[in-house]
């Protein structure tokens, strides 16, 4: 049996039978419910994002979230944008009767927030093919609707529509910013003078308050970059270091601990009911339908509709527990992650440059080796081609932690740039139990270097992008140009 290098490490966290919180200190609870921990919480409410409705029955993994979220007894849920993947009112419609259906006489509070498809879905390119294919058009949208999309919100949600909103669950606040103050989804809410004209009220609880919107705000989260807001509500939001912000958009799934940020004020990035987005990989684009780089089909695609992921939010007197499910398990009790706990005495756990250390890297088994050979096949489009399958064992971290993807080189002997790849495991935004024990990477042999020798090396990565000690082949490959072929 292969021997972990982290084998002789202690595991990050406890069951919730064994784990008994001492201090605030710790700032991950792993595999537990923190209600069980810590008591019960003076305020509870879901968290989810992006759950982009379209049709009739797209509305289930939200109803599925709902009843999560129900069966926690959840004061309230919070929808950091995208209802409607259209932006039409029918698909509002669908996730205003899941509500009902879940929640109908009882307390439970809904805090939705547009999105960008709410309003500008209906002529996004391939969004606008399916809506056609679907039966519906453009008419349907609720920027279009006579009265515009304001009217239509509050005909449907029954709630009052504001460009930023205050509103309040058992004694605990919460604002919410549009994704646009008008209908065409032009000019951002002013969510700065919002905040400033209450600024007392929201400083002065003694409580932690909540902010969310659609995009990330700038300059926190992994993301704050090319995806973010303008950046106008950071500066505001510095001043209130009782603040937690939840944002959309990303679909990033929350294994990437660069999801929460912690400076001034507290922030988090919400992972998607819909599909996980990871661009910049092999199996991950920003296309919606997931459609790989690598044009092998024996490399894992995302898939629309899969990886829901979601957060419960348990909220005490000293600290506030963000517990990270994958919704789609259909195994609540199982985090996919630790909880994020978040002391409200000023400690800042999650501060990047604390939460970079704190990040293990990954190692592979001592006696790990990769294993790569030549095999003819064909390509995603059906055309014949010549591949290097690389075939090597599953990195692993000390229990809690997961592996963030994998980095596949082929270096050339003569010391010419090398070409690089990263690809994330089939199970990256699945329970650890799902994790395979082997990975398997597949290049096209046209890419690699021609006419000269290479090797191939494999690291593991965390999500601060520190690598493990690599495993090489023992082999010295030599592609032929134009012939496709491989020698020692």
């Amino acid at each position: 049996m292969m021997k972990a290098k982290y084998s002789k490490l202690p595991p990050l966290g406890v069951s919730r039978r064994e784990f008994i919180l001492s201090s605030l200190a710790a700032s991950f609870v792993a595999g537990c419910r923190s209600m069980d921990l810590f008591g019960r919480p003076a305020l509870t409410f879901g968290v989810v994002s992006d759950i982009h409705v379209t049709s009739a029955g797209t509305e289930a993994r939200y109803e599925k979230a709902l009843r999560l979220f129900k069966s926690r007894g959840a004061d309230a849920v919070m929808v950091c944008g995208d209802i409607a993947d259209w932006g039409t009112v029918n698909s509002w419609e669908h996730v205003r009767d899941a509500w009902k259906r879940v929640f109908d006489g009882t307390d439970t509070v809904p805090l939705l927030c547009t999105g960008n498809h709410d309003f500008e879905g209906w002529w996004y390119g391939d969004m606008t093919m399916d809506m056609h294919a679907s039966g519906h058009s453009e008419d349907e949208a609720a920027v279009k609707a006579k009265g515009g999309l304001k009217a239509e919100w509050e005909r449907v949600f029954g709630e009052e529509y504001a460009p930023v909103r205050l509103r309040t669950v058992r004694g605990y606040d919460f604002v919410s910013t549009e994704y646009a103050s008008d209908d065409k989804g032009k000019h951002r809410p002013d969510a700065a003078a919002f905040l400033v004209a209450y600024a007392k009220r929201l400083r002065d609880s003694g409580k932690p308050f909540f902010y969310f919107q659609h995009l990330p705000i700038k300059g926190t989260t992994g993301d704050s970059g090319g995806w973010a807001d303008g950046g106008s509500v950071f500066p505001v939001l510095k001043t209130f270091p009782n603040a937690i912000a939840f944002t959309g958009h990303t679909h990033r799934p929350f294994v990437d601990e660069r999801q929460i940020w912690q400076g001034e004020f507290t922030a988090i990035g919400t992972p998607s009911l819909s599909y996980p987005g990871l661009p910049g990989h092999e199996n991950g684009s920003a296309k919606r339908d997931g459609s790989a780089t690598n044009a092998m089909p024996m490399i894992p695609v995302r898939r629309d509709l899969e990886g829901t992921q979601g957060f419960f939010v348990n909220v005490y007197a000293d600290r506030v527990v963000v517990e990270r499910i994958d919704i789609e398990a259909d195994e609540w009790d199982r985090e996919v992650a630790p909880a994020w706990i978040i002391p409200l005495d000023g400690t800042k756990p999650f501060v990047p440059a604390e939460a970079e250390k704190r990040v293990p890297v990954p190692a592979f088994p001592e006696d790990a080796e990769v294993r790569c050979e030549m095999r003819n096949t064909e390509n995603r489009q059906g055309k014949w081609t010549i591949v290097m399958t690389c075939e090597f064992p599953s990195a692993v971290v000390p229990e809690g932690w997961r592996v963030f993807d994998y980095e596949i080189r082929a270096v050339p002997k003569d010391g010419s740039k090398p070409l690089v790849k990263r690809f994330y495991s089939p199970a990256y935004h699945k329970l650890p139990s799902c994790e395979p024990a082997r990975q398997r990477f597949w290049f096209d042999v046209a890419e690699l270097p021609q006419d000269k020798d290479y090797t191939i090396e494999v690291r593991a990565r965390n999500c601060f992008e520190k690598v493990s000690e690599p495993i090489v082949a023992k082999r010295v490959f030599h592609s032929v140009p134009g012939l496709g072929k491989a020698r020692r």
